[in-house]
Protein backbone atom coordinates (compact mmCIF):
# COMPACT_ATOMS: atom_id res chain seq x y z
CA UNK A 1 0.00 0.00 0.00
CA UNK A 2 0.85 3.66 -0.28
CA UNK A 3 1.09 5.83 2.83
CA UNK A 4 -0.52 9.28 2.57
CA UNK A 5 -1.17 12.01 5.12
CA UNK A 6 -4.25 14.22 5.23
CA UNK A 7 -3.18 17.84 5.38
CA UNK A 8 -5.24 19.89 7.82
CA UNK A 9 -5.18 23.22 5.92
CA UNK A 10 -5.17 21.95 2.34
CA UNK A 11 -7.83 19.36 3.17
CA UNK A 12 -6.61 16.57 0.92
CA UNK A 13 -4.20 13.68 0.95
CA UNK A 14 -0.55 14.05 0.03
CA UNK A 15 2.72 12.25 0.41
CA UNK A 16 4.68 13.15 3.54
CA UNK A 17 6.93 16.10 2.77
CA UNK A 18 8.76 19.04 4.22
CA UNK A 19 11.75 21.31 4.09
CA UNK A 20 15.21 20.89 5.62
CA UNK A 21 15.90 22.80 8.79
CA UNK A 22 19.12 24.84 8.99
CA UNK A 23 22.13 22.50 8.83
CA UNK A 24 19.98 19.50 7.85
CA UNK A 25 20.53 17.54 4.62
CA UNK A 26 17.68 16.63 2.30
CA UNK A 27 17.88 13.00 3.42
CA UNK A 28 17.89 13.97 7.11
CA UNK A 29 14.81 16.16 6.49
CA UNK A 30 13.04 13.29 4.68
CA UNK A 31 13.71 10.94 7.60
CA UNK A 32 12.51 13.50 10.16
CA UNK A 33 9.40 14.50 8.20
CA UNK A 34 8.40 10.88 7.53
CA UNK A 35 8.66 10.05 11.24
CA UNK A 36 6.89 13.24 12.38
CA UNK A 37 4.05 13.14 9.84
CA UNK A 38 3.32 9.40 9.74
CA UNK A 39 4.68 7.96 12.98
CA UNK A 40 7.03 5.71 10.98
CA UNK A 41 9.45 4.00 13.36
CA UNK A 42 11.16 1.28 11.34
CA UNK A 43 11.71 2.07 7.66
CA UNK A 44 14.25 2.22 4.88
CA UNK A 45 14.60 5.27 2.68
CA UNK A 46 16.19 5.73 -0.72
CA UNK A 47 16.46 8.67 -3.11
CA UNK A 48 14.41 8.52 -6.31
CA UNK A 49 14.90 11.83 -8.16
CA UNK A 50 15.14 15.59 -7.99
CA UNK A 51 12.20 17.63 -9.30
CA UNK A 52 11.02 21.18 -9.82
CA UNK A 53 7.58 22.77 -9.66
CA UNK A 54 6.66 25.99 -11.45
CA UNK A 55 4.28 28.14 -9.42
CA UNK A 56 3.02 31.68 -8.91
CA UNK A 57 5.95 32.47 -6.64
CA UNK A 58 8.59 31.01 -8.97
CA UNK A 59 10.25 27.63 -9.30
CA UNK A 60 10.61 25.39 -6.27
CA UNK A 61 12.95 22.42 -6.14
CA UNK A 62 12.65 19.20 -4.22
CA UNK A 63 13.90 15.66 -3.88
CA UNK A 64 11.67 12.60 -3.95
CA UNK A 65 12.49 9.67 -1.67
CA UNK A 66 10.91 6.23 -1.56
CA UNK A 67 10.33 4.77 1.91
CA UNK A 68 9.47 1.20 2.76
CA UNK A 69 7.81 1.40 6.17
CA UNK A 70 7.77 -1.67 8.42
CA UNK A 71 6.43 -0.17 11.66
CA UNK A 72 4.12 2.78 12.33
CA UNK A 73 3.59 4.44 15.69
CA UNK A 74 1.55 7.49 16.60
CA UNK A 75 2.10 10.79 14.85
CA UNK A 76 3.51 13.54 17.01
CA UNK A 77 1.35 16.55 17.80
CA UNK A 78 0.99 18.10 14.40
CA UNK A 79 -0.68 21.33 13.41
CA UNK A 80 -0.38 20.26 9.77
CA UNK A 81 -1.39 16.59 9.68
CA UNK A 82 -4.93 15.46 10.42
CA UNK A 83 -4.36 11.75 9.85
CA UNK A 84 -2.48 8.97 8.09
CA UNK A 85 -3.98 6.40 5.75
CA UNK A 86 -2.75 3.58 3.53
CA UNK A 87 -4.19 3.46 0.00
CA UNK A 88 -3.95 0.72 -2.63
CA UNK A 89 -3.66 3.37 -5.36
CA UNK A 90 -3.48 7.13 -5.71
CA UNK A 91 -6.22 8.76 -3.59
CA UNK A 92 -8.84 10.89 -5.33
CA UNK A 93 -8.98 13.67 -2.73
CA UNK A 94 -5.46 15.06 -3.19
CA UNK A 95 -3.87 18.27 -2.02
CA UNK A 96 -1.85 19.72 -4.89
CA UNK A 97 -3.21 17.12 -7.36
CA UNK A 98 -0.88 17.84 -10.29
CA UNK A 99 2.25 17.69 -8.17
CA UNK A 100 1.15 14.68 -6.10
CA UNK A 101 0.07 12.73 -9.20
CA UNK A 102 3.40 13.34 -10.97
CA UNK A 103 5.44 12.40 -7.88
CA UNK A 104 3.28 9.34 -7.21
CA UNK A 105 3.75 8.11 -10.80
CA UNK A 106 7.52 8.54 -10.43
CA UNK A 107 7.44 6.61 -7.12
CA UNK A 108 5.46 3.81 -8.81
CA UNK A 109 8.10 3.59 -11.57
CA UNK A 110 10.81 3.39 -8.93
CA UNK A 111 8.98 0.61 -7.08
CA UNK A 112 8.57 -1.41 -10.28
CA UNK A 113 12.28 -0.95 -10.99
CA UNK A 114 13.47 -2.12 -7.58
CA UNK A 115 11.09 -5.10 -7.56
CA UNK A 116 12.64 -6.59 -10.73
Amino acid sequence: GWLFVKHRERGGYEMPAGHPEPGESGEEAAIRELAEETGAIIFSLEPVCYYSVEGHSGTKYGRLFYASVDTLGDITDSDEIEGVRIFRKLPRNLSLPEVMTALFRRAEEHLRYIQR
